[in-house]
């Protein structure tokens, strides 16, 4: 199945590519991914991305570098983790 993946990169613009997937799933992967290299970082490997979660749980801190390579789920998690360390903490 041919199928146009379009991906908004700015307001009022988006990237297009068009290519050939076997499935519907194919296609909504593909999406993901594309998508996650436009929104935040690329992502860490599983490894890393534990241990920026680790040191954040266990110093309160993290690498700024590191966070802007996360992806936008990554750091959406961190966040997440951030403000709930601040509501138990109060």
């Amino acid at each position: 199945m041919k199928a146009t993946i379009r991906i908004p990169t700015e307001q009022y613009a988006f990237v297009e590519i068009e290519d050939e997937f076997e499935t519907r799933e194919d296609v909504r992967d593909a999406y993901d991914e594309i998508h996650a290299e436009y929104k935040g970082g690329s992502g860490l490997d599983a490894k890393e991305y534990n241990d920026a979660v680790d040191r954040y749980l266990s110093e309160g801190t993290g690498d700024a570098e590191q966070y802007l390579k996360m992806s936008k789920f990554q750091q959406d998690v961190i966040q997440v983790i951030k403000r709930s360390v601040k509501r138990i903490n109060k």
